[in-house]
């Protein structure tokens, strides 16, 4: 049984395919790991990129649609879901960067009505980009019938918000919300006299060459879209702009391998805006919905700190579940080691492990 088992897993490494795979010590590091990793997630299929210094690793495994034996790549696309969110704070540290607004201005600043507060204390773009605005993970369920990530519209959510009480102050206490982080793209839009999209293309995506990142999907790359599966089943490929700052963007692993190098570019400053710690959480009385990984240190803009513990070094990483994916993204600041990994099946119990594989995969890499 044992040597059965050991063809199957050579037999599923062989079949993964590479790119830039020329690190003899990342492919060695990558191998078994990797494949485990997959056949521990019980998805159909999965994309799995690390990053090591200069070299790039983009490996697919399993099929792009259960039972049609074609192997994802470096070009299938997949759904990025709440990894979202560090975009949208790259954005925002941009913005900061050139003066358009400050982390510490009021929502209120950029909004056409009356936003609620909690006493004096008002709202800030600072407490939107690190989960402690005092708003809810979500405004209410979606209508029914409505695809994944295309609710709520902005109309939606700004007269949700005119109504809404907040019942704590605004960066007291982090609890996880993706309404937040759609408000605040929003309110980039306003203080940049620019869409959303084009903010992130014009400041991100387009200089890194990562053109199969967006929200609307056009017939070619939809056609290279993976099947997701488990809870709530898959999802069609649809414009997703309704959700632009939360949990919206499309992707490849071979994007993904240009925006983990680019993260790992110690001498971008918009990166260490957009990289530091604004809330910790020994400072909060409560932080709420961020631990699915690994235990949260601290908050970031968008990014989640993890504290050093054994061999594992202290990482920034984020996750995303929903729309038939699940994806993890982290990074060792100033050591050069980085990974994404996702898989075309929701379920959460599997992404704790799936997690727990990626940061050890990371601490391998990692020996100073």
């Amino acid at each position: 049984m044992r040597s059965a088992l050991f063809a199957i897993v050579l037999a599923l490494v062989s079949s993964a395919t590479a790119h830039a795979a020329d690190d003899p010590v990342l492919a060695e590091a990558v191998g078994l790991p990797g494949t485990v990793m997959f056949l521990d997630s019980g998805a159909p299929g999965m994309v799995l990129v690390v990053v090591r210094g200069d070299r790039t690793l983009v490996r697919g495994y399993g099929e792009t649609e259960k039972g049609n034996k074609h192997a994802p790549d470096g070009s299938s696309l997949l759904r990025l879901n709440s990894i979202t969110k560090v975009f949208t704070a790259e954005v925002l540290a941009s913005l900061v960067a050139e003066r358009k607004l400050a982390l510490t201005d009021p929502l209120q600043r950029f909004a056409g009505e009356k936003v609620p507060g909690f006493g004096n204390r008002p709202i800030t773009l600072l407490d939107l980009a690190t989960h402690s605005a005092a708003l809810p993970r979500e405004m209410g369920d979606a209508p029914e019938g409505t695809p994944p990530r295309t609710w709520p519209t902005r109309d939606d959510r700004w007269k949700w918000l005119r109504g809404y009480a907040l019942p704590w102050s605004p960066g007291t206490i982090a609890a996880y919300s993706n309404v937040g982080f759609d408000l605040l793209a929003d309110a980039m839009e306003t203080a940049a006299g620019q869409s959303y999209t084009d903010l992130l293309r014009d400041r991100v995506t387009g200089p890194l060459g990562m053109t199969d990142t967006g929200f609307a999907p056009k017939p070619e790359r939809c056609a290279r879209l993976m099947v997701g599966s488990g809870l709530g089943g898959p999802a069609s490929c649809v414009d997703t702009h309704a959700t632009d700052g939360s949990g919206g963007l499309y992707s490849t692993g071979n994007d993904m391998a240009r925006w983990l190098r680019h993260n790992l570019d110690e001498a971008n400053g918009i990166l260490a805006t957009s990289h530091a710690i604004y809330r910790s959480r020994q400072s909060m009385p409560a932080a709420i919905g961020f631990d699915e990984a690994v235990p949260m240190a601290g908050l970031g803009l968008g990014w989640v700190f993890v504290a050093a513990e054994g061999a594992r070094p202290a990482l920034l990483e984020k996750s995303g579940g929903g729309a038939g994916f699940m994806s993890y993204i982290a990074f060792a600041p100033g050591r050069g080691i980085g990974l994404f990994v996702a898989v075309s099946r929701v379920d959460f119990p599997m992404f704790f492990a799936l997690t727990d594989a990626a940061s050890k995969l990371i601490a391998s890499l990692v020996t100073r």
